[in-house]
């Protein structure tokens, strides 16, 4: 008989549940395809009982596939983080949850820019505000769905959601918390936030909170006939996605930095307390896991970059033809260069700027596809170097891992980008395997969680900058970022203009 650890993790694109042994081998995996609704133009919602049925199903899968003395110990949850999810009084869904790409919380947040409310804010949890935070979204509903507010009982994010559907527990951990409800010292609640933003007491409808590590109830009968989990088995607290992710591919000691190239292309680095420079922008959270901290820059859009330029020009999905035709293009495109600012919401890392939008820029009539798709694989690479630059750590390896990670041209490209060796570590879902990993420290089986990932894992593939082309990075990403800078009021203007054509059309 081996003993089994679950792990969840119900992502933006899609929801996977792992088994995992104890020594990190990923046994059985399942996934469904998320459903989501976009009912105005830069809207992004999510029905939150189909979420729970889909995640349902794929646990069932998974606990169908185990061998017959396979038990399963426990159970950890991560998911997708910010977006605004919302229970009644009877722990019901209020409506769909608006997810953290969604934008119509916008000119919310500008205004807190405007008036210092986002300064202020960042001075208690150490995190930017940006259109996809919870506060903000409510802050838009109290104005255009008052009724919306006026029924919410309950503010939780989607793991918690999930977590409910197994335990009947209301919880939520410091990750998902900190943006921006948790003081960044102190790791509780603050009032201050929410006097700040428009919403005293705000705090007292958010769930109790319960780090990571620890059981917050065990699988219901009702649970159990919906997924196939033995009934009374433990479910611990969990932690946001990225957090998780990072543990999960090995980086659990202090200065250990990790890259998740996915729908966000999210980067961090763990400290041992908390670093909010440089101030206003980026995310720092406590992960309630002995004392760490991760200092991250989550750019809005990462991999959906290549995913709209291999359809809309390319008219092709196969990466691997695509790259054998822009291997032969040399460092910089030929000329041209691209932003990857395409979410409707802006960008958030390594600035915050609400009107920020995607950009070629230095075509000529002999530039082909090929080059606009070598421009789009570089413009993230050197999004990732400016997250980097902000973050004020050095780091000997970056454990690389989401889909981007697939792509070796893609990891030598970061590797020369950031002038960092890449690794990449074996196994598929580092989210799910991260609280699984923390289910595993709960139940005694790993010491702590630098234990738990040393024990669990291996290095698949690695990467070292070459100093030719790093040279030849250097000299594009000074371009890159000063560009990036030069374009912020031009971006205001172009937004007032699409405004004042709306306006008058």
């Amino acid at each position: 008989m081996g003993e089994i650890l679950i792990g969840i993790d119900a992502g933006t694109s899609n929801i996977k549940t792992v088994a995992l042994s104890i020594d990190g081998t990923e046994a059985v995996r399942s996934a469904r395809k998320n459903d989501l609704m976009n009912p105005e133009p830069g809207w992004v919602e999510q029905d939150m009982n189909d979420t729970w049925r889909r995640t349902a199903a794929t646990i069932r899968d998974v606990v169908d596939d185990l061998r017959a003395d396979d038990e399963i110990i426990g159970v950890g949850v991560t998911a997708q983080g910010d977006g605004c999810w919302m229970l009644d009084a009877d722990n019901e869904p209020v409506r769909n949850a608006i997810l953290w790409s969604d934008g119509r919380a916008s000119s919310i947040v500008q205004e807190w820019e405007n008036s210092g409310v986002s300064s202020d804010v960042y001075d208690i949890c150490g995190n930017g505000l940006f259109p996809g935070a919870n506060l903000a979204i409510f802050r838009w509903l109290q104005k255009h769905e008052p009724e919306t507010v006026e029924e919410t009982e309950t503010l939780l994010h989607c793991k918690d959601w999930i977590k409910y559907q197994l335990t009947d527990e209301l919880t939520i951990d410091p990750t998902d918390a900190a943006l921006p409800m948790l003081d960044v010292e102190s790791v509780e609640y603050s009032s201050e936030v929410g006097e700040l933003v428009g919403f005293p007491g705000i705090e007292e409808r958010f769930p109790r909170l319960v780090p990571g590590t620890e059981i917050i109830g065990r699988v219901t009968e009702q649970a159990a006939e919906e997924t196939g989990l033995p009934t009374g088995t433990p479910v611990t607290s969990g932690m946001l996605d990225v957090v998780a992710s990072a543990f999960g591919s090995g980086a659990a000691h202090v200065g250990d930095s990790s890259s998740v190239v996915g729908t966000t292309s999210l980067n961090q680095t763990l400290l041992d307390g908390p670093q909010t420079a440089p101030h206003g922008v980026g995310f720092t959270f406590p992960t309630g896991v002995e004392g760490f901290y991760t200092r991250s820059m989550a750019s809005m859009a990462g991999t959906p970059n290549l995913d709209w330029i291999l359809e809309e020009v390319a008219g092709t999905d196969d990466y691997g033809a695509i790259e054998q035709q822009i291997e032969d293009i040399g460092i910089g495109s030929d000329g041209v260069m691209y932003h990857p600012y395409l979410s409707s919401s802006g960008e958030r890392a390594p600035f915050l700027k609400t009107t920020a939008r995607a950009q070629f820029t230095g075509l000529n009539p002999e530039h082909t596809q090929a080059h606009l798709v070598r421009a789009v694989y570089e413009g993230v690479a050197l999004a990732m170097r400016d997250c980097f630059e902000h973050i004020p750590v050095e780091s000997e390896r970056i454990y690389m891992s989401g889909g981007g990670a697939r792509s070796e041209l893609w990891c030598q490209m970061f590797s020369d980008c950031l002038q960092t060796p890449i690794a990449v570590p074996r196994g598929s879902e580092f989210g799910a395997k991260g609280v699984a990993l923390l289910t595993g420290i709960a139940l005694d089986r790993y010491d702590d969680i630098a234990d738990a990932a040393d024990r669990t894992t291996s290095i698949q593939r690695s990467y070292r900058p070459n100093e030719a082309n790093a040279a030849q990075y250097d000299k594009w990403y000074d371009v890159y970022h000063q560009m990036s800078q030069t374009m912020f009021e031009l971006w205001d203007r172009r937004e007032q203009a699409l405004s004042n054509m709306h306006a008058t059309a």
